[in-house]
């Protein structure tokens, strides 16, 4: 599928995402590990975008009301990418890592897609249908059959010696792929369990001790690796940029794609592209805005929920505060101080001729 889709209207790029362009798997990859890697690392962190995070968390948590949500319970990064030069980033509590629900199956979906473009698996129908399932509906079935494609691992009894070692260390497969493209914060290393599915056997065993809601081995993400991953797909730098063109057609949350907390912060003409998650004691999302005159802003937005009610807009509110507080400053700002209240002056002329000696 060619690059020119990004100068599509979103309604016709999701749309071409009906089969997959990459259905003649080639054992190569057109964006090197390394190169992904090194566009993970470009954005650089401002003290004003961590003030800017801080302060919409905080107030989120203020605003949804007392006993519903602590500050200790909310985790808040964003990425501001209007300027594609000089990507920035800031984060409150962004470097913690916290039950991430069904936002890893990103992950998943960027795994799938290298192991096609590296011939470990083929990109049929059944597998396209399967990673659309679960990343538009959050299919939780899907997902554990493409996590049992990625790591050559499937439902049993329980393991002992090397049956249980090897087992192990398949499970470790797509978290050994974020370790290369430096995501050590994208610990993705299990499935997610769909109602009614028993967990039981080596699933089970592997969790480990129980550790609050969850489990010692429980998957884990940090909101700062989430949206430099979702940074690399936006630029088309992970796998290819077609097989990245398509993972944003899974993510796109336009008309008749629900489901996104984004959607209710989406400015004006901006395109929403996204993956949110959530269980009884949490809700989370991430995702992209891809702003009309160009660029974009990632977020990703985490939170426990502690409340028998409905559950509060938390992350609504807190997003919302840091797009208003972002967009009123300008998109590129001074390279070297990267303050908000600087932009680059023009230079001075040299009444001085130039030495040619």
């Amino acid at each position: 599928m060619s690059g020119l889709l990004r100068f599509l209207p979103a309604a016709l790029v999701a749309a071409s995402f009906t089969t997959s362009s990459l259905g003649e798997a080639q054992a190569w990859r057109a964006v090197p590990v390394t190169e992904s890697r090194s566009v993970g690392e470009e954005p650089r962190a401002v003290e004003f975008l961590d003030e800017i995070a801080r302060e919409a968390a905080l107030a989120a948590v203020e605003e949804v009301g007392e006993g519903k949500v602590a500050p200790e319970e909310i985790w808040l990064t964003v990425l501001d990418a209007r300027d594609a030069r000089d990507p920035r980033l800031g984060h409150y509590q962004g470097e913690a890592l916290v039950y991430p629900a069904s936002v890893v199956k990103t992950v998943y979906m960027v795994a799938a897609y290298d192991q096609v473009a590296t011939g470990q698996l083929e990109m049929t129908p059944d597998l396209f249908d399967d990673i659309r399932a679960m990343m538009s509906v959050s299919s939780n079935r899907a997902t554990s059959r493409i996590f049992d494609r990625l790591c050559n691992t499937a439902f049993g009894p329980e393991l002992e010696g090397e049956a249980l070692e090897s087992y192990e260390h398949k499970k470790y497969t797509v978290y050994r792929y974020m370790q290369e493209l430096g995501l050590d914060g994208l610990f993705a290393v299990n499935k997610t369990y769909a109602a009614g599915v028993p967990l039981y056997g080596r699933e089970y065993a592997f969790l480990g001790a129980r550790a609050g809601d969850n489990f010692e081995y429980s998957n884990k993400m940090t909101t700062n690796d989430t949206v430099r991953l979702l940074h690399m797909i936006w630029r088309r730098a992970l796998v290819s940029p077609e097989a990245s063109e398509e993972m944003l057609g899974h993510m796109w949350r336009g008309e008749g794609r629900g489901g996104s907390r984004l959607r209710t912060a989406l400015p004006e003409g901006a395109t929403l592209y996204s993956k949110p998650g959530g269980t009884a004691t949490c809700r989370h999302d991430a995702g992209i805005y891809e702003l009309p005159g160009g660029g974009a802003i990632i977020v990703a937005a985490f939170s426990f929920v502690r409340t028998d009610d409905t559950y509060p807009p938390v992350i609504e509110t807190a997003v919302q505060k840091v797009l208003d507080a972002l967009l009123e400053q300008p998109g590129e700002l001074d390279l070297a101080s990267g303050d908000p209240d600087r932009t680059r002056e023009p230079l001075e002329e040299d009444d001085e001729e130039d030495d040619d000696s």
